[in-house]
């Protein structure tokens, strides 16, 4: 097992600020049979050259220049010329701990309806490091439903592709959606667990920085903020028809993407996407009822939800406090 390949994948566009924190925590990892595919995506500042300056200090570092076609396309890049047993996926603005590859690898036994392992992410802002939090380093061993429902709910580990290591041969027939540029590593995910019957394994153990930095991708408003409610609303078809028993968690996954997408939106000028704004208002107004009997919602959620019958300044005062 230890001998075994892992290919970590990064995309990369215009993160030349970050590159290199990301980078040099991947070469310090205590497990050292990898590669490191850098996928640069088009970008338009010095993150392409710092890529092959990085790669020639680097033997195990693969650089891959292509066109700007976002994040889906290059993760698919990064499958198709990966060489390892295992993937895993690596944002250009993350890091990770130095034991990242070994503490996912370690967990993985010889049972092969096991199809990746996954350990906890630490949350981070704009870069600024925190303490990792207490954790128990418990491992869990989840079936395809479970899995499913961990996803769902975010509790425990997230709807990313970041954090988990793949089985290659798990995930070697399936592609990142294109058609999507958010919410589009949530159904790459849904649609490996749906159609392989996979289980997983996790670890309590943070091991992942997420940085939730200005700017990012999961951050930026504009179009594409309400392909989450599409792509949500084939998840939820799509799992509802494999595990109707996880309705309630599907539910919470409906309200959730509308209220995302409202609490990115509601923070633009005023004369900006005013319909959108309208028109989810009322849709959040109208299941009102779900989301406060939702056990998954925290008080402060429903209190700025039901601040929303009397005003949206309100609203985005409160949902302020929490930025």
């Amino acid at each position: 097992m230890m001998k075994e390949k892992i290919s970590v994948i990064v995309p990369v566009y215009n993160v030349e600020a970050y590159l290199e924190r990301c980078v040099e925590s991947i070469l310090k990892q205590t497990y050292t049979n990898f590669e490191l595919l850098l996928i640069n995506d088009g970008s338009t500042d010095q993150s392409g050259d710092l890529c092959d300056q990085l790669a020639s200090k680097n033997e195990n570092i693969k650089v891959f220049h292509i066109k700007n076609a976002g994040v889906s396309n290059a993760r698919n890049v990064g499958i198709q010329n990966s060489k390892g047993e295992w993937i895993t996926f690596i944002d250009s603005d993350d890091f990770i701990t130095p034991d990242y590859l070994e503490t996912l690898l370690s967990v993985v036994d010889s049972d092969d309806s096991i199809g990746f392992s996954i350990a906890r992410l630490h949350h981070i802002k704009n870069g600024q490091i925190t303490e990792l939090p207490v954790f128990s380093g418990k491992e869990e061993k989840w079936s395809t439903e479970q899995t499913m429902r961990e996803l769902l709910t975010t509790s425990k580990t997230s709807f990313f592709p970041v954090a988990k290591l793949f089985r290659r041969e798990i995930i070697s027939d399936f592609t990142f959606n294109t058609d999507y540029h958010l919410a589009e590593d949530a159904l790459f995910l849904t649609e490996v667990l749906l159609k392989t019957k996979c289980t997983s394994i996790f670890i309590d153990k943070p091991i992942y920085y997420y940085d939730h930095r200005q700017g990012s991708a999961t951050t930026s408003v504009n179009t594409h903020v309400f392909d989450t409610i599409e792509v949500y609303k084939i998840i939820i078809s799509d799992v509802f028809q494999i595990f109707p028993q996880l309705k309630t968690e599907l539910v919470n996954r409906e309200c959730w993407s509308y209220i995302t997408v409202y609490d990115k939106i509601i923070f633009t000028e005023s004369n900006q996407y005013r319909t959108e704004k309208n028109k989810l208002r009322k849709w959040i107004i109208n299941h009102l009822s779900e989301i406060l009997k939702d056990p998954y919602f925290t008080n402060f959620r429903k209190i700025a939800v039901l601040s929303l019958l009397v005003s949206p300044w309100i609203y985005r005062q409160i949902v302020g406090l929490n930025q």
